[in-house]
């Protein structure tokens, strides 16, 4: 049985790490293509710059999740969460813009 934190710090951490790993399984199955390079979140495959997601990135995601998009707007939320504590001087409202936002 998975032993519980019992600090608000540790809470914070266990869900930080449960962030980080929801990160890297999507991604792991879209391969080296239009992935986040971080902490920048600019795309690692368009031209130096270029903020991730990308629209191939966009695209990509959508394709994964197909009509999940309950599942699609989770792991996105995950990024932002992960996006806005690696990138806590950026605007939240324009981060999650960038990342959540374009989910129709």
């Amino acid at each position: 049985m998975r032993e519980e934190p019992t600090t608000a710090r540790a809470a914070a951490e266990a869900h930080h790490q449960r962030a980080i790993r929801e990160l890297t399984a999507p991604e792991a199955r879209l391969a080296d293509d239009h992935v986040p390079r971080r902490p920048e979140w600019e795309c690692q495959s368009c031209a130096p710059g270029t903020s991730w997601p990308c629209p191939p990135a966009q695209v990509r995601l959508s394709e994964l999740y197909g009509r999940d998009r309950i599942g699609l707007s989770m792991h996105v939320g995950a990024l932002y969460y992960v996006a806005s504590r690696e990138r806590p001087d950026d605007d939240p409202g324009e981060l999650y813009d960038r990342i959540v936002g374009w989910i129709r």
